[in-house]
């Protein structure tokens, strides 16, 4: 039996370092001096291929490391509208309505983007897009994964609906950069130092029809993604998005390890192996469950405090700010003053 692939082995798309060492090389770096310094052999430039997540993080670090950070990811992100994704992004382009593109983006968001996972999720009037990291990226690495990722979805929205893109929000979980003014002429609402990172957006879009709509070009894009799923250990770096979606709030509380583990038919033993492999843990996630759910209930402003604390399993309040402040950084009345403030 072969040895099942680890998220470090998962092959990123060819586009990403392609794009990287594009970038570089507008800004005055030597491409195959940075290849050299990821360890990556220079012959790369002859000989394009997929690179591994671990490799890809070290061609990040050195691409960061010769041309500094001024708005680098930002500036990835631009240069990575839907049609640098192949099939994946010519299945978007061809879609009918934006309800589509979200449908897509939440299935085969493993193809394109290796290391990390996004949930979609309705909150309100929004629909929100949280970005979260599997692989464990450095701060800074993961700064530019973060800005490279919103800016890609920021171009494809206006590139798909065919009009500016004035109504959404991003959420930078980190403090304004020096580029933070660049950010904002190129995203609009930028908010930084926010509980996560998110791209928010009106649920009303998910109405709009697509001008490029191919039902003939969508089919076979279909079929290509679902080849190049089919091409990948579809279970490595993905036990991670299955706990996450079963971690939903009930009577008794978010789901322990062993109920999970019985739904995912495997051990406890095993799932917390798997989860450890996958560069993460239990008690992780299910504090990122409590925040995430933390979040959209204080968002409803007709919840007092108190029974947000309630309805999440905290009997006594103070217990919940304390959870709430080691999650974001804030007290529940901080997060709610920032974003009636907005």
């Amino acid at each position: 039996m072969a040895k099942k692939m680890e998220w470090w082995d998962l092959p990123v798309p060819q586009i990403f370092p392609q794009t990287y060492l594009r970038v570089a090389t507008d800004r005055g770096a030597d491409p195959a001096a940075l290849l050299d310094r990821a360890g990556i052999d220079p012959s790369y430039l002859d000989h394009p291929c997929d690179l591994t997540v671990l490799q890809m993080q070290a061609l990040i670090g050195a691409v960061l490391d010769a041309v500094g950070d001024d708005g680098l990811g930002l500036d990835i992100g631009w240069n990575l509208p839907p049609t640098a994704y192949g099939s994946f992004g010519y299945a978007l382009l061809c879609s009918e309505t934006m309800a589509d593109v979200l449908e897509l983006t939440q299935r085969y968001w493993h193809l394109v983007g290796r290391g990390t996972h996004l949930n979609i999720h309705g909150q309100g009037d929004l629909l929100v897009g949280e970005l979260t990291l599997q692989a464990p990226f450095p701060g800074p690495l993961a700064q530019l994964v973060y800005e490279t990722t919103f800016t890609s979805l920021h171009r494809g929205f206006a590139l798909l609906t065919g009009k500016p893109v004035t109504d959404t929000e991003v959420w930078f979980a980190f403090p304004p950069p020096p580029h933070a003014d660049k950010a904002r002429s190129m995203l609009g609402n930028v908010r930084y130092q926010m509980p996560v990172n998110q791209f928010r957006f009106p649920r009303a879009l998910l109405d709009i029809r697509l001008g490029m709509h191919n039902p003939v070009g969508l089919k076979f894009a279909l079929e290509q993604c679902a080849r190049e799923d089919a091409l990948i250990d579809t279970e490595a770096g993905r036990i991670v998005g299955k706990v996450r979606e079963l971690m939903i709030f009930g009577e008794e509380g978010f789901p322990g390890l062993e109920a999970i583990s019985r739904q995912l038919n495997m051990t406890a033993r095993t799932l917390r192996r798997r989860l450890e492999q996958e560069g993460t843990s239990f008690k992780t996630l299910t504090e990122e469950a409590k925040r995430r759910d933390a979040l959209k209930l204080l968002d409803d402003y007709s919840l007092d405090i108190q029974r947000v604390a309630e309805l999440l399993g905290y009997q006594d309040p103070a217990n919940f700010t304390r959870a709430f402040r080691q999650w974001t950084g804030q007290t529940p009345s901080q997060y709610r003053n920032t974003r009636q403030s907005a």
